[in-house]
């Protein structure tokens, strides 16, 4: 019951991140609790990463809002205990983002099409100098900016936990699959420009064309990271 009436003030935002809680001798007065009682509510918060205590600190517990990047790790531990394919969650993408180019292109939020312009750009960057394993691996970041531009907290929460089971699978892809310089050249160019193509579809703001353009280029990617015939890969969070 104490760690439930101090979690509710963190995730309603009356404690902030990095606030510090009372010290233990007010929490217990206020409380009407025992030491045991309150130490046994603080270990359950700070498993939860809602509370960070250092031992021996005069300062109290330090709060921290909820993190999408610890309920990330857990759905790496449940997707793998459940012997989720690799390929599942690229296929995943395609009962996402086609949607989410569609929206974007109807509704055209401010600053948008600027904020993917400006990631694009960074990703050119990248290509430019011939860092192409590093653009290979950081193009994750443009499938969740285009998710994020939308608006829709859903999905980008659901787009983010999925996202390091995907940059990490990336990474081990290139550590073993060998691939030429040169062909990691072309596909970077490739996948340059159909970023490019699909900003210019949203600021037209053709929806059925946007839709369609990222469901092809997601089907091409996905068959290129998870070629057809590979023997299925099940989700490997500890690799």
């Amino acid at each position: 019951m104490v760690a439930d009436q101090i979690r509710k003030r963190i995730i309603r935002g009356e404690l902030r991140e990095g606030d510090f809680l009372p010290l233990e001798g007010q929490v217990m007065i206020s409380l009407g609790i025992s030491r045991p009682t309150l130490r046994e509510a603080f270990r359950i918060l700070e498993a939860e990463n809602l509370i960070s205590v250092m031992r021996g600190s005069r300062s109290g517990a330090r709060v921290h809002r909820p993190q999408v990047e610890t309920a990330s790790r857990y759905a790496g531990f449940v997707l793998q205990a459940q012997s989720t394919t690799i390929a599942d969650i690229y296929e995943a993408r395609l009962a996402i983002e086609p949607f989410v180019a569609h929206r974007l292109a109807k509704t055209r939020p401010a600053g948008a099409v600027e904020q993917l312009r400006a990631e694009v750009d960074r990703l050119h960057v990248m290509v430019e100098e011939h860092r192409h394993r590093e653009f290979m691996i950081e193009v994750v970041d443009f499938h969740r900016l285009l998710v994020e531009v939308s608006g829709m907290r859903t999905l980008l929460f659901l787009t983010r936990l999925l996202q390091d089971v995907v940059a990490r699978y990336q990474v081990q892809y290139l550590e073993h699959a060998n691939i030429p310089n040169d062909v990691l050249r072309q596909t970077s160019r490739v996948g340059i420009n159909s970023f490019r193509k699909l900003i210019k579809l949203v600021e037209n703001g053709d929806a059925d064309g946007a839709e369609a353009h990222w469901r092809l280029h997601l089907s091409n990617a996905n068959a290129a990271w998870v070629p057809p015939g590979q023997q299925p890969m099940v989700v490997d969070v500890f690799d």
